[in-house]
């Protein structure tokens, strides 16, 4: 295998499929050698319909880069993205911050992308993305999702980012577009082999749904008192919810935050066009994890903020961000594979050759491919 020019930047996930292990009753020294110690970690998930416009000049707030500790992954999602360079101005605002890309997934203007400290990659294995079309009856990609998985420290999640049908009267066209993203989404794993046998899923985007039984005014009339509780209420996503029709278990954070849709681009004033259209709870975050037990270890997520950026006025969408914390293993690297490596200094504008030796139970897989990256101090148990 020839050795890239350039080896400092560089990983990239072995797309294996690792077995899972069922349930059984070890003792917890069993348990420890089995499964690792339990450890939890976090998740900073950001949606934002971008509205074609540019990135920021600065995304300390969107990412929330002062904060300490920084969270294990982040995973943005975007809609409505244009040309403009979001992805490598993402991937300039979290390196100083030691965070690597590990996939990105475009769809038109829907781009997931997703991050992992260097810390953790050796933790990351079998990533996979994939692709729903839902607009114009599945053929055209304004609208639909992009979604990204990985194992990651003993666990299996997921981030679906997607952009539904618009408009108030549409609530049966954004609930077969979910159907479809459930449907169409297939995953190479024959134990997480769709979106919901994930351990951890994490689904974001522009949802489009609206707040029926109101007027403009009497929107802007709650949302002067804050009363973001009777706004909810009549959220189509909630009565979706509630009425049993979509998300069965997936759990949303409290909403303390005004509406995120729809304002007048520059301004934190909403559509003062002659439209006037309603504002509405349009860009969400939801989790859900399996009521299910890895040995001793039972799966939990916790949400620890779920906020919007009023700050960032360039969109007629304001972002939406959520910190969840999840349990996972911590065991330690995983050695698929040992180099053999070659007793000289390796000079960066000169080929080398490596050979390696494979683990006898990895089941080796076409679209496997290594990548090095430099070793650093391991995780630390929280």
């Amino acid at each position: 295998m020839a050795l890239w020019n350039s080896v400092s930047d560089v990983f990239t996930s072995l797309t294996t499929h690792i077995r899972r292990f069922a349930y059984d009753d070890s003792t917890p020294t069993d348990f420890n050698r089995r499964f690792g110690n339990v450890t939890v970690v976090s998740i900073y998930l950001v949606t934002w319909n971008v509205n074609g416009k540019p990135p920021p000049s600065d995304f300390t707030d969107l990412l929330q880069l002062n904060r300490n500790p920084l969270p294990e992954i982040y995973c943005i999602g975007l809609q409505e993205m244009g040309v403009q360079s979001w992805e490598s101005a993402l991937m300039a605002a979290l390196k100083p911050f030691d965070y690597v890309k590990i996939k990105s997934r475009q769809l038109v203007g829907i781009l997931t992308i997703m991050f992992v400290h260097r810390n953790c990659l050796q933790h990351v294995t079998s990533v996979e993305s994939e692709l729903t079309r839902s607009g114009l009856a599945g053929f055209y990609g304004n609208k639909g999702a992009a979604s990204i998985r990985m194992d990651f420290m003993g666990m299996n999640l997921i981030v679906v980012n997607c952009h539904l049908a618009a408009h108030m009267e549409n609530v049966a066209e954004r609930l077969n577009n979910i159907d479809q993203i459930l449907s169409t989404q297939q995953f190479r794993d024959p134990d997480t082999d769709n979106i919901l046998d994930h351990d951890y899923i994490f689904w974001m985007g522009d949802m489009n749904f609206r707040i029926e039984e109101t007027t403009y005014e009497k929107t802007l009339e709650l949302i002067d008192l804050r009363n973001f509780k009777k706004l909810y209420r009549n959220d189509q996503l909630y009565i979706a919810i509630q009425e049993g029709l979509i998300f069965d278990m997936f759990q949303e954070g409290t909403i303390t935050f005004p509406p995120t849709y729809k304002f007048d681009p520059g301004t934190d004033k909403y559509d003062s066009s002659a439209k006037r259209r309603i504002p509405a709870y349009c860009d969400r975050i939801l989790y859900h994890f399996h009521d299910t037990a890895y040995g001793n270890l039972k799966l939990q997520a916790k949400l620890i903020e779920y906020i919007c950026h009023p700050e960032y006025k360039m969109s007629d969408h304001k972002p939406v961000s959520a910190i969840i914390s999840f349990k996972a293993i911590s065991k330690g690297t995983i050695n698929l594979i040992t180099f053999r490596l070659p007793n000289k200094v390796w000079n960066k504008k000169k080929e080398e050759t490596v050979s390696y030796l494979v683990r006898k139970d990895f089941r080796m897989n076409s679209g496997d491919w290594i990548g090095l990256f430099k070793i650093f101090k391991t995780l630390i148990h929280l």
